[in-house]
């Protein structure tokens, strides 16, 4: 059952991530309801919004995430539990693949009159929503694997849930990304989790 579940969303954001890719290609609807969108939050700013979303959309720059990887990989390797440290190599491999998806799609950027933020790379997907997302599902993963602890579980969901959808807001919200690349950069993410979790031998099984 649990294979089963796995292939299924797997097959759900490859489609996902192919059709976004098309629509940004072939300049489909989904473009203009990006600029619609990105453009609505630009004109609707508030400070303590805008503050928070730098904040956390800082914390989930390349340096900080491969860093709290590294930390990880180092404490399973202590306890001499190399198919976390392998697993969590997805972590490096899903932020490196991007940098040439990216290269590959060449989308610009949002542009504003009065900008938040001056990026010179490109925009489809999202490097932000790609690390968030195979960051904290790989956590997720682990305590599921390793742990039968119903509140650490909960815990682990429960940060998953929030802050992988909080960072990519936050990188529309500043006009770094389109809706569509934040997505594109979830369901690539949330692939490259699922690929990398078998590497893992379960304690329990992932579902029930």
């Amino acid at each position: 059952m649990t294979k089963h579940w796995r292939l299924v969303l797997a097959v759900f954001c490859l489609l996902v991530f192919l059709l976004l890719a098309a629509q940004v290609v072939l300049h489909g609807p989904i473009v203009d309801v990006d600029r619609a969108i990105s453009f609505w939050w630009a004109a609707h700013r508030r400070p303590w919004l805008t503050g928070a979303m730098v904040l956390v959309s800082t914390v989930h720059e390349t340096l900080p995430v491969l860093g709290a990887t590294a930390i990880l990989m180092l404490w399973r390797a202590r306890e001499r539990d190399w198919p976390a440290v392998r697993a969590l190599l997805v972590v490096p491999a899903g932020m490196l693949l991007n940098v040439a998806i990216k290269e590959s799609f060449r989308r610009p950027r949002p542009v504003f009159d009065v900008p938040l933020v001056h990026l010179p790379t490109y925009s489809f997907p999202s490097g932000h929503a790609v690390a968030s997302t195979v960051f904290w599902g790989m956590v997720c993963v682990l305590v599921f694997h390793r742990t039968r602890s119903h509140p650490l579980r909960a815990l682990a969901v429960t940060a998953t849930v929030v802050m992988v959808p909080l960072v990519a807001f936050s990188r529309v919200y500043l006009g770094a990304h389109f809706l569509s690349d934040v997505i594109a950069g979830i369901a690539l993410g949330t692939l490259y989790v699922l690929l990398f979790c078998r590497r893992l031998r379960p304690i329990t099984p992932l579902l029930p």
